[in-house]
Parts: structure tokens; C-alpha cells; sequence
């Protein structure tokens, strides 16, 4: 018997293997995207590293809020600075291998902010960064730093890495991840690194910065640091989510990568590289300043999800993992070991931008990477890329050309052939070929079911835009099964009415096809704007193209059309003939099959009763049996001529079902060739690329980025996961796409229906009261989407009874509404000024004092401010001022020059508590006023320290009233704020 081929292209192998390729997988993909890698069972795996005391410091670091503006802040700072003695001291490191400042000198006066403002904006910050110096064996010996000719075009022994985390959090989130693992991933290093047997090559700065959250200024701050020429490459540990594992999203260039490649459990794409560049994602890192101002070439590190939980109450250490640690502790490790170990010239010499005032640490390659199933990276250049991509431009359509006109030539090439003439010159009757079928229900099932697909992301969008926030893998489900179903009823229906033997082929030829046209746009992408993330474009190219190969090599197993055209006229012409003979004339002798045939019936009769007289003359007396006689043996045999020359089971190879005929000689098992081409690996891109998009994106809606795009995005990674099934789906049977059309009609109701937020998925509410400290009133604001935070406001005993005014003109957080009602039932007492019992309200007048003098006539004034326990002020102008000085400090113009427009505010940040600012400021006399005119604006101060209950009543009552659907977070660098009116 006969064993059925395994992989043949019919429906059940089609169905079975496709769906075990696609659920083994998925699986995978699912697991390694939702777990970390566990931690090892020994915490001292390393000489150096101990996860136990590197969690209890995690512990610590993140037991209360500790945002620049708070007590808390300064204890953690001189926490650090123990810890770092005391990892000196037990590594018996001196003062000339390991040296630990606390840099209290540094500051720095900036004209605008490097990213986030809607107005320009002056800063002057005071610094309070801890820097640690890790000699390595090529630097220079001595005391360097402090000779005073340290300048940045001078290159120190070999150059150095920058190692950074901040220390500070949000005022309304404990840390841990953002960024308490980098600051205690930064300790174990130093530990590791200042040991004997582990002292780099080249120099180690660890940098801990303060007040990243307002706007980067410890970075900035690092400016004026002796030790920033030293350092030429860098690694940024940050947090831009609250768990997980550790996302290398963004790097310089190629060979600081490479620093990465070989961590046990990589976990990187060059596409968020790309979507943080494009600013699809409203927040940033340490990175722009290290990159964009230095010029250090480095990596930026960081958690990326859950993003309900970043800048809340839920980034604490209950809400991380040691698993999460260990992943960040591991990988940084693996990574500060490859750029301090380099012992070549990869990191010094002339910039690629000839820029003299920055570190001359070489020229760095623009690079593409990204991991696979979290165990290997894959890594290499640009340049490589896009040379990879011009040769597949150029070449594989003419190698499919030149494949075809062979194919053409050797009279094989059914593609668009309709007809042929089976002798030449006969144009009468030609043979149908039927090589047209099929062509155009690739596009259009495409079209159709994608557009489907895309509908329903604005639907979802539409009704219930935020479901994607808490219930993720639902869109996912909802959009594969829509378009597997949707796809699935237009090529099967197709081909059930029409079946064609190249449909598959078609298939083939138009995923190459629109592989091409895709490819086009990403290599200009590639040349004009350096945006690597369309690499997965170039594997889909790639795979399309040699399927499609594998298409035309097919043919090579088919007849010719004039030989399959001749032998179907032929076979034409003896049906003809055998219809005419005639029945009665013509003495056909039986076929071997009738005479074997009648051999077994001789053998049945033997087996009956011998004739008596009593068996009847006609018949035999059984109702199914009769005699062979001259006639029905005659018209048998004519019968089975003709059979014989018209049945389809009468050669070896036969066409599927009702195909053209001329493809019996196909192979039947090169469809699972071209899907393990299409396939596999495309899965894992697109699945890995999609699965980190979408999460990281999924809950930024609340942050006031854009509802749709999420959708959008999981659209397309939904489409293009299901691309290399296409060709071969409409062989797909019934079962599977009527499953997930149940799945399709559940998901969308749950999408449609769904409340969007939970307590693990919390909607996040930006919180801040305001106080007019001349007049005492005070106001509660919540941003957010104004649907939603009405539900919160309406939780709030503060507000019950309140007029609620709602606005998104003037909002503080672009693309949502700002809610505001009278606070005067929930004072803030940020200040003690008064016993308890005592209203908050009579000391309002000395939180913030301050003196403005201006000589008569002059377009220029000082202003000595200070504020009782706050050391974040500000000033705001209702003109434009056209230069300022803060305690005699310009701005550096290295952060850019004053707009011509002017400045309309000052941020002043300090490093004590006490100490006044002076700030001068000048500004351009009115065009039509005969003597100069004054200046006029407010003066506010922030406080931000939420860490003792009843500081911030409102903040307090909204930790406690609102939903448990619903977290707060800080709308901008003060959860309260005061303000004095000016005018001079």
C-alpha cells in the first residue's frame, strides 16, 4: 500500500504544518517576551557582584520618594557616598586606584532646554553629582584631573568609559527602576572593578547624577567636570518603564555595540532606536546629553515596560524582580568589560564630524542590531545594509528576468500564457492553458483583508481607544484572526470557483513584488536619513525573492506547452475517433483487464451448483449475474477504450482536483521549501520587533501621545506575521479559519466592551495644586483624558460640590485636558510656619520672598530670591528678556544661545537650602515709548516632598480617594507650586 507524501501540497499537510510552525513559534516568542531570565542560584557568580546586597540596597535606595526638591534626596546622596567609601575600604583600594568626589562645585547656566519645552526656557543648576575614578593599567599615572590643563582636544593615555545612573526619582514615584537598579547595578561595578584582579584597561567613570527628572541637569551639570575629557565612550542605565528586562534601545554607532554583543541574554532592536530618534515616545534619557553635547559615542540602557507603572507609586521594589536586576546588572557588566577592555584605537582618534571642541574619540560606523529569542545578537553596519539592499534592488529581479526568458525559451513558462496551438500554424481549436488564472487574487484578498484589519484598528480606536493599555494581546488576537479569516474566505472562494495550479505562484510573484517596492523606500531611508529599523525588510526581500526562484525552477518539471498541447489535441482527436465507431460492424477483442475480469468470474461460477433440469434455459437464476456474450463483450471493450483515453487516474502524476492538467508534473512538496524560506525567521522578526513596539507604546496614550498608533502598529505586525502563509492558505482547510473567526467575533466584542484599566494596568493622572501666596488661594489640577479624569475628580471628597473647569488649550501636557477646581478645602502645609491647628494659609506669605531692584530709566533689574524649604524656583516674564546672569554666570553656550525672540523664564535650582539667588536679567526698551519701561511677571517656587502625610493634602487625598484603577504622577517638576506677582 501506497504511503501518502508527508508534505505534499494538499490541504491537510498544508493546515497541520502550517499551524505547528506557527504555535511552536509563537510559543517561544510569547514566553521570552513575558519572562526574564531567572537570576543565577549563586548570588556572588562574579568576583564583585552580589545580587543579595544589591537588592537590599535597591531596598533602600527606593524606601521613600526622593525627587531633587526633598530631604530625602540628600540622604540618599550621602548615603551613596558611604557606600562608596566602604566598597574602597574592604577592596583595600587607595587614594590613587579608586577615587570617590562628591562634586559640589559644578554648575551650569543653560539659554534653553534640550528637549520637552513648548517655550524656551533659561536654567541655572547647582550640582550635587558623585563621580568615582577607577584607574585603569593604560592611564596616566598621578593626580591628572587636577593639573588644570585638561582639555578636549588632548587625549588622556587611551581615553576612558562613562558609566551613569541618576538618583534622583519623580516626586510621585519611589525609583526603583527608574532609576534605583542603575544606581545599584553602577555600585556592584565599582566594586567589581576597583577589586586588583579586575582593574580595566583603560579608566572607569562612574558618574551618579542628581535632578535628571527635571530636564538632565546632572548631566548637563558633568560639563564642567575635570573628568569629562578623559571619557570617550559611555554606558547610560536608565528607566523609561518599570520592569522587565533591560532594553538596549539606543547606541552611537556599531562598535560600541559590539561592547554588548556576547551578553548572555541580549535584548535589543535598532528600531527603538529609530522610534525614540522619531519621537514617537515623549520621554528621554542622560543619552542626548553624553551623545548630542559631548560627542561621547555610547549605549543607552533601560526598562521599557510596564509604562503604567513608571513615574508612580507602583516603581517600587515590591512591583520589581531580582530577575530584572541581575538581567541589568549582567548585561552592563558584559558590556563595560568590552569598551574598557579595548586595547586598540577604535575610540581615539579624529571625529567623523571634525568637531575640535569635543573628545577626539574616532569615528564610529552607524550600526544595525537586534536580538534573537533573547539569546544571541545579531550585528552589523549601516553601510552593510544598505549595500545589501542595493544589490537586492538591483539584482534579484534580474535574476528572476533571466530566469524566466530561459524558462520562455525552453517553452516552459506558463505564466500568463492563456492558449497555445498544439502544430504550428494551426490557430484553429488552440489548447487552453489556463495560465492567467489567479493573478489578481493576491492584491485584492491582500487589500480587502488588510483593509479590514486597518478598519478595525479605528474602530477599536474609535470606542474604546485605551482596551490596548490593560488588554494587549486581545488586539492581537482580534487582528490576526481577522485577517487570517478575511484572507483565508477570498483565496479559498477564488480558488474553489476557479482553481488554478498557479495560484501559489502568483502568490509568490506579488509578495516579491511589493517586497521590491518596499525596498526601495527603505534604502533611500537607509541612505538619506540613517534609520536602520527597515532591516526586517530586507530578510522579507530576501525570502520573497528566493521563493520565488524556487517558482520558476518548478517549471523546469513541466512538459513544454507545444508537447502538453499537442498530446491534448491528440488525446482530443482519439476520443473523437473511438465516439465514432460504430457498435455493430466492428469486432473489438476484450482489454487484458476484461479477460481477467472474466477469468474471476469463471471462478465465481465454478464455485455455484452445476446445471440441472430444472435450471432455467435463460439466466443463471441469480439477479446480478449474467453471461459474457459477443455483444457485451463488444460494447465493454469499446467502453474501456474510451475510458482508458479520458479517465484522470490512467497516468502516474495527476493535477490537483480540477487544476490544469499540465500540472500533474509538478513537484508536490517545494511549497514547504518556499514556506521554511518565507517563514520562520520572518516570524521571529516580525513577531520579536512587534511584541516590543506595541508594549512599549500600548500605555503611552495617557501620556498624551497618539490613541491611534498603537493599533496601527499592531495592524501591520499582525499583516505581516501572517505574509509567509499567504501563498499557500487558500490550501488551508476549513477547521482553522472558522476557529479563529470565533476568536475574531469574541476579541472584538471584549475590544469594544472593555473597561481599559485595572490595578495592574493603572491609568495614570498628572497631579499639581498651585497657591497665590498674595492672596492665599489655592487651585487643584488633574491632567489626563478628560472622560477619565472626571471619574477621578469625582472621587475626591476636596472637589464634591466644586465647579470643574476643563481645558486642552494652554494644557501643561500636550494632547490632554487639564481639570481644575478650588483647593481651598485642602490646603498645602508644605511649609510649617504655624502650630498645628493653625491655618496653613496665614504663613503663605513667607514660603517665598524676594527683592527686585531697578535703577529709573534702565532696561535691566535684580532679583535676590529664596524660598523656605525649596531649592526649585523660577521666574517668568510677561516680555522678553534678551540676556540674563545668574550669580554672575552666563549662559554656556554649548547648550545653545539665547533665541532671538528672547526668554520668558529662568528655572533656578540650588544645591543647599538656604543660599539666595541673584539673577540679573536685561531686557530691549519698547519701540514706541519715549523712556524705558519696566518688567513685570511672578516669581514661583515648587515643593515636592510628599513623604510626610499632610504636606500636600490634595496629593494625599488623591492617593487615597481615587480609583484603584487610577495612579498619580506629577504634571511638571512640582507637585505643589507657589507664585508671587512682580513688577519692576
Amino acid at each position: 500500500m501506497a504511503v501518502a507524501n508527508p508534505v505534499a501540497f494538499k490541504p491537510f499537510a498544508v493546515t497541520l504544518w502550517t499551524t505547528i510552525a506557527y504555535v511552536a513559534l509563537f510559543i517561544p516568542l510569547l514566553v521570552v517576551h513575558e519572562t526574564v531570565p531567572p537570576p543565577p542560584s549563586n548570588p556572588t557568580l562574579y568576583s564583585g557582584l552580589n545580587l543579595t546586597k544589591s537588592w537590599l540596597e535597591l531596598t533602600e535606595l527606593s524606601r521613600e520618594y526622593h525627587p531633587f526638591n526633598s530631604r530625602r534626596n540628600d540622604e540618599i546622596h550621602d548615603w551613596l557616598l558611604l557606600e562608596l567609601e566602604e566598597i574602597k575600604k574592604r577592596n583595600r583600594a587607595n587614594d590613587s586606584s579608586v577615587v570617590v568626589l562628591a562634586d559640589n562645585v559644578s554648575n551650569i547656566t543653560t539659554a534653553n532646554v534640550l528637549f520637552g519645552a513648548t517655550t524656551p526656557a533659561a536654567t541655572y543648576f547647582e550640582g550635587t553629582n558623585i563621580v568615582v575614578y577607577i584607574r585603569g593599567k593604560d592611564d596616566p599615572q598621578g593626580q591628572w584631573w587636577q593639573n588644570g590643563a585638561v582639555y578636549s582636544d588632548k587625549i588622556i593615555g587611551k581615553g576612558g568609559v562613562l558609566m551613569n545612573a541618576h538618583y534622583d526619582s519623580v516626586a510621585s514615584g519611589y525609583g526603583a527602576t527608574d532609576d534605583g537598579m542603575g544606581c545599584v547595578t553602577l555600585i556592584a561595578l565599582i566594586d567589581y572593578f576597583s577589586r586588583p584582579e579586575n582593574q580595566p584597561q583603560r579608566g572607569i567613570v562612574a558618574l551618579f547624577n542628581n535632578n535628571e527628572e527635571d530636564g538632565l541637569w546632572g548631566a548637563q551639570a558633568f560639563a564642567n567636570s575635570p573628568f569629562l575629557p578623559f571619557c570617550h565612550t559611555f554606558l547610560n542605565l536608565e528607566g523609561a518603564g518599570a520592569g522587565g528586562r533591560a532594553l538596549l534601545f539606543r547606541t552611537t554607532d556599531a562598535e560600541v555595540t559590539n561592547a554588548y554583543k556576547g551578553a548572555e541574554n541580549p535584548y535589543a532592536t535598532v528600531i527603538t532606536s529609530d522610534v525614540f530618534g522619531l519621537g514617537v515616545i515623549r520621554s528621554n534619557t542622560d543619552y542626548i546629553v553624553f551623545d548630542g553635547i559631548f560627542g561621547l559615542r555610547g549605549l543607552d540602557m533601560a526598562f521599557i515596560r510596564p509604562r503604567a507603572r513608571y513615574h508612580t507609586n507602583q516603581d517600587d521594589a515590591k512591583h520589581a524582580s531580582r530577575a530584572s536586576l541581575w538581567h541589568m546588572l549582567s548585561t552592563s557588566l558584559h558590556t563595560m568589560q568590552g569598551l574598557s577592555g579595548d586595547t586598540g584605537q577604535t575610540f581615539v582618534g579624529e571625529r567623523g564630524d571634525g568637531d575640535r571642541k569635543k573628545v577626539r574619540n574616532g569615528r564610529g560606523n552607524d550600526g544595525v542590531w537586534f536580538d534573537i529569542f533573547g539569546k544571541t545578537l545579531a550585528l552589523f553596519e549601516l553601510r552593510t545594509l544598505f549595500a545589501w539592499s542595493l544589490t537586492l534592488l538591483i539584482a534579484t529581479p534580474m535574476i528572476l528576468l533571466l530566469k524566466s526568458y530561459l524558462l520562455i525559451r525552453k517553452d516552459k513558462y506558463y505564466f500568463f500564457s492563456a492558449s497555445r496551438s498544439a502544430y504550428e500554424g494551426a490557430d484553429l481549436d488552440p489548447v487552453m492553458l489556463g495560465g492567467r488564472k489567479g493573478l489578481f487574487r493576491f492584491p485584492f484578498a491582500l487589500i480587502v483583508a488588510g483593509a479590514l484589519v486597518v478598519g478595525s484598528a479605528y474602530l477599536i480606536a474609535k470606542i474604546n481607544p485605551l482596551v490596548i493599555y490593560s488588554s494587549e494581546y486581545t488586539v492581537w488576537a482580534m487582528m490576526i484572526s481577522l485577517f487570517y479569516f478575511a484572507f483565508w474566505t477570498i483565496m479559498a472562494g477564488a480558488n474553489f470557483a476557479r482553481p488554478s495550479a498557479l495560484h501559489r505562484g502568483y502568490s509568490i510573484l506579488w509578495l516579491f513584488t511589493i517586497a521590491w517596492g518596499i525596498l526601495v523606500a527603505d534604502t533611500v531611508f537607509e541612505d538619506r536619513f540613517r534609520i536602520a529599523a527597515g532591516y526586517i525588510f530586507v530578510f522579507f526581500h530576501s525570502a520573497a525573492f528566493l521563493a520565488a526562484f524556487t517558482t520558476l525552477c518548478e517549471f523546469c518539471a513541466l512538459p513544454t506547452k507545444t508537447s502538453f498541447a499537442r498530446q491534448a489535441h491528440d488525446d482530443h482527436e482519439i476520443r473523437d475517433h473511438l465516439n465514432a465507431v460504430p457498435h455493430t460492424d466492428d469486432l473489438i477483442s476484450p482489454s487484458r483487464e476484461e479477460l481477467n475480469a472474466d477469468d474471476e468470474g469463471s471462478e465465481e461460477a465454478g464455485s455455484r451448483s452445476e446445471a440441472t433440469e430444472t435450471t432455467p434455459l435463460v439466466g443463471n437464476g441469480y439477479g446480478n449475474d449474467h453471461r459474457t456474450t459477443f455483444a457485451t463483450t463488444y460494447r465493454r471493450s469499446i467502453s474501456a477504450l474510451v475510458n482508458k483515453a479520458t479517465s484522470p487516474h490512467s497516468e502516474k502524476g495527476q493535477p490537483y482536483e480540477y487544476e490544469q492538467k499540465w500540472s500533474a508534473n509538478l513537484p508536490s512538496w517545494v511549497w514547504i521549501i518556499q514556506f521554511l524560506i518565507l517563514g520562520p525567521f520572518l516570524i521571529i522578526l516580525a513577531g520579536q520587533n512587534g511584541l516590543t513596539l506595541v508594549s512599549s507604546i500600548s500605555q503611552t496614550g495617557v501620556d498624551g501621545s497618539s490613541l491611534l498608533l498603537p493599533y496601527l502598529i499592531t495592524a501591520f505586525f499582525s499583516i505581516f506575521l501572517l505574509l509567509p502563509t499567504t501563498p499557500f492558505i487558500h490550501r488551508v482547510t476549513h477547521h482553522v479559519p472558522m476557529v479563529l473567526l470565533l476568536v475574531f467575533i469574541a476579541t472584538l466584542i471584549y475590544n469594544l466592551a472593555a473597561f481599559p484599566f485595572s490595578e495592574n494596568s493603572r491609568f495614570k493622572v498628572y497631579f499639581q495644586q498651585t497657591v497665590d501666596l498674595d492672596t492665599g488661594s489655592t487651585q487643584v489640577h488633574y491632567a489626563g483624558l478628560q472622560e477619565f479624569v472626571q471619574l477621578t475628580i469625582a472621587e475626591l471628597p476636596s472637589a464634591a460640590g466644586k465647579e470643574i473647569e476643563c481645558t486642552s488649550n494652554g494644557s501643561l501636557r500636550a494632547g490632554l485636558a487639564t481639570c481644575s477646581y478650588d483647593g481651598s478645602d485642602v490646603p498645602p502645609n508644605a511649609v510649617k510656619t504655624h502650630p498645628n491647628g493653625v491655618p496653613p494659609e496665614k504663613g503663605y506669605g513667607s514660603w517665598l520672598v524676594f527683592n527686585v531692584t531697578r535703577a529709573e530709566g534702565e532696561t535691566k533689574a535684580r532679583f535676590e530670591i529664596n524660598a523656605k524649604d525649596s531649592r526649585s524656583c523660577a521666574i517668568t516674564f510677561k516680555k522678553p528678556i534678551s540676556s540674563f546672569t545668574v550669580h554672575g554666570n552666563a549662559p554656556d553656550d554649548r547648550f545653545g544661545n539665547i533665541p532671538e525672540g528672547g526668554l520668558t523664564k529662568i528655572k533656578l535650582y540650588r544645591r543647599d537650602w538656604t543660599t539666595p539667588w541673584k539673577v540679573d536679567v536685561q531686557w530691549e526698551p519698547e519701540a514706541d515709548a519715549d523712556t524705558s519701561t519696566g518688567i513685570d511677571g511672578r516669581v514661583l517656587c515648587s515643593w515636592d516632598d510628599a513623604n510626610m502625610p499632610g504636606t500636600i493634602p490634595a496629593y494625599d487625598e488623591g492617593l487615597k480617594y481615587s480609583p484603584t484603577w487610577v495612579a498619580l504622577t506629577k504634571l511638571t517638576s512640582g507637585l505643589c507650586e507657589g507664585s508671587k506677582a512682580f513688577k519692576a
